[in-house]
């Protein structure tokens, strides 16, 4: 498996997960007998700045993961590159 390295940038996802998560979970309590149902209840009376702040969180989310995405196939490509390059230094040393 391939290793990735711990980013600073893995710290903001898990704080704009809990962020989400908190108002969804605000949402389920607050509008749980809403026939609209706790999510769209809760985006539908969102104060303005509440809705920004939770759009943002969520594109940060997405932006991080496509971060992760990218770590994720330099670090597989990594080790198919080292692969290569072992077999290629084993068929050098069968000269």
């Amino acid at each position: 498996m391939p290793s990735i390295e711990i980013e600073s940038f893995f710290y903001d996802l898990i704080h704009c997960k809990n962020k989400i998560l908190s108002n969804f979970e605000k949402w389920d309590e607050k509008y749980e007998e809403d026939e609209r149902g706790p999510l769209v209840a809760g985006i539908r009376e969102c104060k303005d700045a509440e809705l920004i702040n939770l759009l943002i969180n969520i594109q940060r989310l997405a932006s991080g993961y496509e971060q992760i995405k990218e770590l994720m196939d330099a670090a597989e490509q990594k080790d198919v590159d080292d692969a290569m390059s072992d077999e290629e230094d084993d068929d050098e040393d069968d000269d």
